[in-house]
């Protein structure tokens, strides 16, 4: 998403940029004569970040964590900037309890090196990173995109990415990556564009490769120029820069919203309109997942100094809503296990994404769009995953909770719950959102041939002593059978049914009764 990664190629680009800083410089909300004559309400003033972010020195390209605590941004020609030239560095701040923000660091090597270094986006995790260019073993960059991750602390040296027939090393664009790490959304100039740089869209291969760029078509670019874009942290919101007519200015901010799967179907893009978008050129948004905020870069007369500032979002210019989810995980007595979140929508077991842990602590985050039933889990040598569900069909608006993951070890004795397993109310019959745990659990038989295990039910002491034994006896069952039409061969399990004799938590809260009501695995053997 950075053009002075290479100015030489800067000025092929037909859009109406003095220079490269200048194009920064004027990015958002110049004082103009729009802003004089129409002043914004209060509520959608600019913000200016602040002596903590701002320095003396020019900062670009800001790139907010979902979870808005994380502020990635470029300064330029700073004194503590690596290389001999001291060039455009990462720096990064935090916000503190108070709102207010840390005093900005380097982020040092190896993300920062001699030449042009920036970020193009941050996954829900907080410790996965797209950076610009490509990083080579000897300290030298060449265009492109990489990855890199927090590790023991630090971050990893950058993985080059390889996108199929986009010329690595040669086609200027800006990129932006969807919150589940399978999408790359770029900005191009090629034989199939419509008119000058259209918005092209990118999916990642089972060998970690990418597809070869596609024009995401004529619902969403124009005969102008479409540079810039940002995902947001639902996946489906996509907010965008174009000098297509109807702006204010040179160039404005337009959000559209993805219609299905193909990435080529959109809504009619809309431009965010004043004090959004000004007669200046009006770029480089990002958005965290509350969609409170959208930070920016922009000067104070259109050609000093950039510095960062940030502008409350009105509803409607917001991303759809999300349940931001964070919690730890951890093994059955504590302790901290380096794992790999892996979330899906329960409806049709589709995975949908996957984070890391922060190794150091243990920490996961993930963003998880309204409108569907989830499970996730985390993945760890030597362990069990312990799913966690949430159902976010009637999510109306942004939310976070806290949930730990625990760990099961693979182990005689063992006994594992089995959270992602559902019946209707006194029913034994599973319900089809149950498939990917139940799945999970077959596969895991099938890769442990001489694993036996017993399949327990249990319920509350809402109802008879004997109804309730019979029930959770044919619920077990029901897990066996659906095990056994997967291929796992019934000399392995034993189905028994304890009823309401075996309480993991008191019943007499609706939250004690739930976790009472559950099918759990034991093993016997591994």
């Amino acid at each position: 998403m950075y053009h002075h990664a290479f100015p030489a190629r800067r000025h092929t680009i037909a859009l109406s940029m003095r220079s490269t800083l200048s194009a920064v410089a004027l990015i958002v909300l110049l004082t103009l004569d729009v802003s004089a004559q129409n002043p914004a309400p209060a509520a959608l003033q600019r913000e200016n970040l602040g002596p903590a972010v701002n320095s003396p020195y020019d900062e670009v390209l800001p790139m907010i964590a979902p979870d808005g605590k994380t502020l990635f941004f470029v300064r330029k020609g700073h004194p503590e900037n690596l290389g001999s030239e001291k060039k455009d560095d990462i720096w990064v701040s935090e916000r503190l309890p108070d709102g207010s923000w840390s005093a900005a660091r380097n982020i040092g090597s190896p993300l920062n090196t001699d030449g042009f270094n920036f970020v193009c986006a941050v996954l829900p995790d907080n410790n996965t990173l797209l950076l610009g260019n490509q990083y080579m073993k000897d300290g030298t960059q060449r265009q492109g995109l990489a990855m890199t991750n927090r590790v023991g602390g630090q971050w990893s040296f950058p993985t080059n990415i390889f996108i199929d027939r986009l010329g690595n090393l040669s086609e200027l664009s800006e990129y932006t990556m969807s919150p589940d790490g399978r999408v790359l959304v770029m900005s191009l100039q090629r034989a199939d564009s419509i008119g000058g740089r259209d918005l092209y869209v990118s999916f990642r291969k089972a060998d970690g490769t990418w597809t070869q760029p596609e024009n995401m078509g004529v619902g969403i670019n124009s005969a102008e120029q479409d540079v810039t874009p940002f995902i947001a942290a639902d996946g489906v919101t996509l907010y965008f820069s174009s000098n297509r007519p109807g702006g204010f200015g040179s160039n404005d901010v337009y959000m559209t919203r993805r219609q299905d799967y193909t990435w080529k179907n959109w809504s009619m893009p809309r431009n965010l309109g004043y004090p959004i978008n000004t007669s200046g050129w009006d770029a480089y948004y990002t958005v965290p997942a509350n969609g409170e905020y959208a930070y920016f870069v922009s000067t104070s007369d259109g050609f000093g100094k950039s510095d960062l500032f940030r502008i409350a979002l009105p509803e409607d210019a917001r991303p759809i809503p999300v349940m931001l989810v964070s919690g730890r995980v951890r093994g059955p007595k504590g302790g901290t296990i380096p794992a790999r979140i892996t979330y899906e929508r329960l409806s049709d077991g589709t995975e949908i994404g996957s984070a890391t842990t922060d190794p150091e602590t243990g920490e996961y985050k993930i963003a998880l769009p309204m409108g569907y039933e989830y499970g996730f889990h985390a993945d760890a040598d030597g362990f069990y995953p312990i799913s966690q569900h949430l159902d976010l069909t009637d999510l109306s608006r942004f939310d976070e909770v806290q949930r730990d993951l625990v760990l099961a070890p693979l182990t005689a004795g063992s006994t594992i719950r089995l959270n992602n397993v559902f019946f209707d109310f006194n029913m034994d019959v599973l319900r089809d959102v149950s498939k990917p745990e139940l799945e999970r659990l077959a596969r895991y038989l099938k890769e442990h041939p001489t694993t036996m295990i017993t399949i327990d039910g249990h319920t509350d002491d809402v109802g008879g002593y004997e109804f309730n034994m019979q029930l959770s006896r044919r619920r077990a069952s029901a897990v066996m059978n659906y095990l056994v039409g997967s291929g796992v061969s019934a000399v392995r399990m034993i189905a028994r049914g304890f009823g309401k004799t075996r309480p993991v938590a008191p019943n007499d809260t609706d939250e004690g009764r739930q976790l009472n009501r559950r099918v759990e695995f034991t093993i016997l053997q591994e």
